[in-house]
């Protein structure tokens, strides 16, 4: 017996299909040990709200050689497994969402699996491992960023530094940081990105990626560049101008475009791909259908041959019995009128008795019959009827002992 086999049980009381419900859930649990059961409360789009079995957890992912644990909840509906269960990336305090086409902004899931969901075809496991495949070519969480300030530049005492020792752009890196669509700086290396990262670069629009390492450049509501200085030999200095080094090359600008360029063709390429995989999908559906209507026809064609066949055999054999029976009325119109008693001929003394006392059986049965008639309607008396019932009672009595002894000795069964 499982680990949650009585708490499943309890949890699944209210169920439509508990021993189907059942089995699925637990066999859950018998292959994925990080996952277990709660109950807990679904509220649904028409304001209702039900206490549903949660499968709350972790599902093991492979990602770009790495293994992750993702954590989500499977809301099992209570019609379960004629309806699809409800999933959802549960993110923890350090994790954040990242949408996608399989995993919007609140963390539900939609899959063509559960789309497609169809009791016999489709249970807990085959979706568990449909999940953990596609989390596996995109994650849907991502680690939340750390809050962090960019340090304050610090310069000496005595005013403005010299030009060839100071430059108001980072250096390390050899790149400038770009402004984004909002006109604030991009994130650099030092900031973690605020949101999941995507692929919405746009080359025509901004031809420079951010740097990957270095500082940002400092806005001027937070932090001053240069420090105030009232020595009035240094009042009209101004900051050197932006080096040559900072700016990109021409190898710089083709790689950062071939790298969008080459991001948004992986991107439309992994779309057409999983369009043409849905479409196989059907098309191999619709030709399985196909099959078996195929396979169907030609087995009802096969029983109507057969058919057709024994309806022709019978109808042949029909036609020569009839012609036959013509014959034989043919022969019989021009002869006399056969005796009853002489027209069926036994084929054996013992047969012939037999058949001679079923006929007296049946003459007995007949004659009392039409004495008890004469009795009712008062043609006879009562004395007279009770006189002729004894005796043919004893003799109705003696031809059935002689059938039974005659179809002993004929090998026939007992009457």
């Amino acid at each position: 017996m499982g680990q949650y086999d009585a708490q499943v049980r309890q949890q699944l009381s209210k169920y439509k299909h508990k021993d189907l419900a059942q089995r699925d859930i637990l066999n859950v649990f018998a292959s994925f040990s990080d996952l277990k059961p709660k109950i807990d409360k679904y509220a649904f789009s028409d304001g209702s709200v039900k206490d549903l079995l949660c499968i709350d957890g972790t599902i093991p992912v492979h990602y770009k050689g790495a293994k992750y644990n993702i954590p989500v909840c499977i809301y099992v509906m209570d019609t379960h497994p004629y309806n699809p269960p409800m999933c959802f990336v549960r993110p923890t305090k350090d994790m954040l969402i990242k949408p996608s086409k399989n995993v919007d902004a609140n963390g539900r899931i939609y899959l063509p699996y559960l789309h497609e969901w169809k009791f016999s075809n489709s249970d807990l496991i085959g979706l568990i491992q449909v999940m953990s495949v596609v989390f596996g070519e995109a994650s849907p969480v991502y680690a939340k960023p750390q809050k962090a300030s960019p340090p304050r530049p610090t310069y000496p005492p005595w005013g403005y530094p010299h030009p060839q020792q100071f430059n108001p752009y980072p250096t390390n890196s050899g790149f400038m940081p770009m402004p984004n669509a909002s006109g604030q700086p991009q994130n650099s290396g030092y900031y973690p990105p605020q949101n999941p990262p995507t692929s919405s670069y746009q080359p025509s629009s901004y031809p420079y990626p951010a740097p990957a390492t270095g500082y940002p450049y400092p806005q001027s509501s937070s932090i001053t560049p240069y420090p105030t200085n009232t020595q009035p030999q240094m009042t009209t200095a101004k900051p050197p101008p932006v080096k040559s080094q900072n700016s990109l090359s021409d190898d710089q600008v083709r790689a950062s475009i071939q790298s969008a360029v080459e991001d948004k063709l992986k991107r439309r390429s992994k779309e057409v791909l999983q369009q043409m995989k849905s479409e196989i999908a059907v098309l191999t559906e619709t030709q399985n259908k196909l099959k078996q209507g195929q396979e169907t026809l030609e087995r009802i064609t096969n029983e109507l041959e057969q058919q057709h066949a024994e309806v022709e055999k019978n109808t042949a054999l029909l036609m020569r019995k009839d012609e036959e029976i013509k014959q034989v009325l043919n022969k019989m119109e021009g002869q006399q009128e056969i005796d009853i008693d002489e027209a069926v001929v036994a084929t054996a003394p013992l047969y012939k008795q037999l058949l001679n006392l079923f006929a007296e059986e049946n003459a007995i049965e007949d004659t009392m019959y039409y004495l008890s008639e004469a009795l009712r309607k008062n043609v006879i008396e009562t004395e007279v009827f009770l006189k002729h019932v004894r005796e043919l009672s004893r003799r109705q009595y003696v031809v059935k002992a002689l059938m039974q002894k005659a179809r002993i000795k004929a090998g026939l069964t007992l009457l």
